[in-house]
């Protein structure tokens, strides 16, 4: 058999050679090209008349073209795209052309269903991508995915309470649509945009009681369909700034050149499968952006969610977390940030001794370490707890970039999940409520709900801010839907709920010569494997 194997090998190689390659899809890469959702995700469809992105190799052209937005062509640098059903074949509309990407419109008369999606370049055609198509599915633009002609409005997505909101969307060819500004149902109008074909424009009303915050969470949904992408907005009243609900996190380091933090965790862990583990964690970081400003998570405002999905190997991200002894692959570095040497350690001392952050020698612009605890999904011995209530210093001996510093950090009792034990199996279509006991009544509560898809990728995450003087909330069954079912195969690595307390108010500033802004903070996290049914 191996000799047979060789045969081929050398047959294929002489015969192939001068033959080009055709061009050739990434696997479960097509996607609506205004929401990015991963296709295998609820609302992640392909709509009739919406406009996908096509990622892929020897696609087209080394150097990017265009075709109209009014009315884009259906052959543009000798590439073409078609759908196919049975002997019914429609050609796409071509928005954008390149080596590695395809824009492309799916005409209203594509049929219904499975379809066959081919690339065509110079005569060489692609193998099929199979597609299923459905009547439409709702994506919403955001400022990275918006064409030129609306990015300026899309950028600017700001509301006042009882005001008039734009957004736009592909994949409407339904007149009706349902949209959820903070997750208050409200009126809307739907309209097709004559610039720019496969986009439609949605008119609603924001309701006067609407949550205020710089990123209140905007989704439509097609009557009886899955809910689109999350965009957020600014809801503020009029000529007044918006406010997070964590304001300072934002504000501290948001528009700072140079930036820094040094953050002391405390983090349980309940897989399921062994006792539970915790963890007393440190980490810090030191840096100024690439490019322009730094991007945050969109924190919600408080009593409401926001929802985010991609396409990651969770697993690969969980590996490497761990020590570099541990690694399976090579993490990539963090993008938009620049180091700052800020020297060769952080230390941190308490009442239980002394222990470093050592830089990462994966993101240099960070240090990190284990100070005590047992690592979950991991085979280093358990050490001693670290993080005990008290008061820890955390000292920097300085670098060539950021000067000496010596911040304190109070440590007071973690936060307690309450229900956490009665909790095991979530029902998506209808939410979960968590309840808990916080450290502090003045606090915030961050609650995380995440999954992956054990084999694609396909990731989605629910994310919600709640006062920690409530003491309850819980996750809307429309946040939750896009998130993939467990597996059935007792996958245990990717399937979370997470509770984190995290400070409202501003913590303690590192001031250091180098640094804009710094702070330096407290957080615990409760954390548990759960199955999404």
């Amino acid at each position: 058999m191996r000799l047979m194997r060789w045969v081929w090998l050398l047959f294929l190689s002489c015969f192939s050679a001068d033959i080009p390659a055709p061009p050739a899809i990434v696997p479960g890469g097509v996607v609506n090209a205004a929401s990015l959702m991963p296709a295998t995700l609820p609302g992640g469809a392909v709509a009739r008349g919406a406009r996908i992105r096509i990622p892929g190799v020897r696609l087209g052209p080394d150097r990017l073209v265009r075709g109209s937005e009014s009315d884009p062509p259906s052959g543009l640098a000798g590439v073409s795209v078609q759908f196919t059903q049975g002997d019914k074949s429609i050609a796409g509309g071509l928005l954008m052309v390149s080596e590695s990407r395809i824009d492309a419109w799916v005409p209203e008369t594509v049929p219904l269903g499975a379809v066959n999606l081919t690339i065509s370049r110079h005569g060489l055609v692609s193998d099929p991508y199979r597609l299923n198509v459905v009547e439409s599915d709702a994506g919403l633009f955001t400022a990275a995915t918006a064409p030129g002609p609306l990015l300026a409005r899309v950028r600017d997505l700001d509301g006042v309470p009882a005001g008039a909101l734009t957004i736009f969307a592909s994949g409407l060819e339904a007149s009706t649509v349902d949209v959820f500004v903070g997750g208050k149902s409200v009126r809307a109008n739907v309209d097709r945009v004559a610039c720019c074909r496969g986009v439609e424009q949605i008119e609603v009303d924001v309701p006067g009681d609407a949550p205020q915050g710089c990123a209140v969470s905007v989704l439509a949904r097609v009557p009886g369909g899955p809910a689109s992408n999350v965009i957020a907005a600014a809801i503020h009243p009029a000529g007044l700034p918006c406010h997070d609900p964590v304001d300072w996190f934002r504000g501290a380091v948001e528009h700072a050149t140079r930036a820094g933090y040094v953050v002391l965790a405390r983090i349980q862990m309940d897989s399921g499968v062994v006792a539970r583990a915790q963890m007393d964690y440190g980490i810090a970081s030191f840096a100024r952006p690439e490019s322009g400003q730094r991007v945050f998570p969109p924190l919600p405002p408080m009593r409401t969610c926001t929802a985010l999905t991609d396409r990651i190997n969770l697993r690969a991200l969980v590996r490497q977390a761990r020590t570099p002894e541990e690694w399976t692959s090579i993490p990539e570095k963090a993008s938009g940030s620049l180091r700052l040497d800020a020297g060769p350690g952080i230390a941190v001392a308490g009442e239980g001794g002394k222990r470093v952050l050592a830089p990462d020698p994966r993101r240099h612009e960070s240090y990190n370490a284990i100070l005590g605890g047992a690592p979950p999904f991991s085979r280093r011995p358990p050490v001693p707890d670290f993080l005990a209530p008290g008061r820890y210093t955390a000292t920097a001996p300085g670098g060539a970039d950021v000067g000496p510093f010596s911040v304190e950090v109070v440590v007071p009792r973690v936060v307690q999940w309450r229900n956490r034990g009665a909790i095991s199996k979530i029902e998506r279509s209808q939410g979960v409520t968590v309840e808990w006991r916080a450290a502090h009544r003045d606090s915030a509560i961050l609650i995380l709900a995440v999954n992956a898809d054990r084999f694609s990728g396909d990731s989605a995450m629910c994310l919600c801010m709640a006062p920690a003087s409530d003491g309850r909330f819980t996750l809307p069954p429309l946040m939750l839907s896009n998130l993939p079912p467990t597996s059935e195969e007792n996958d245990i690595s990717a399937s979370y709920l997470v509770l984190v307390e995290m400070p409202a108010e501003p913590p303690v500033k590192i001031e250091a010569r180098g640094l804009d802004a710094g702070f330096a903070a407290f957080v615990s996290a409760s954390a548990k494997v759960v199955v999404y049914r």
